[in-house]
């Protein structure tokens, strides 16, 4: 089974030394977004929109997807 590795950048790159043994790209694409998830739930009131990267590699070092994310505060008025 192959094994893919979750690295994340956000000003400093983390880089996952262990990986994640799953059956293909698909589901290390479902594990990304679900590990992004929990990320973004723990950092929900600390979390200033700034930029950040979760890569996923295969055990070649090469980068198979890339998830960004951010977030923009818009004013409305009357909220």
């Amino acid at each position: 089974m192959p094994r893919y590795f979750f690295h994340v950048a956000d000003g400093r790159v983390i880089h996952d030394n262990e990986g994640t043994e799953l059956a293909d790209i698909k589901s290390a694409r479902v594990e990304a977004i679900r590990t992004s998830g929990e990320i973004l739930s723990r950092m929900n009131s600390t979390w200033t929109g700034t930029a950040w990267r979760m890569s996923v590699a295969d055990e070649a070092g090469t980068v198979l997807l890339t998830l960004d994310f951010s977030a923009l505060d818009h004013e409305v008025e009357g909220a």
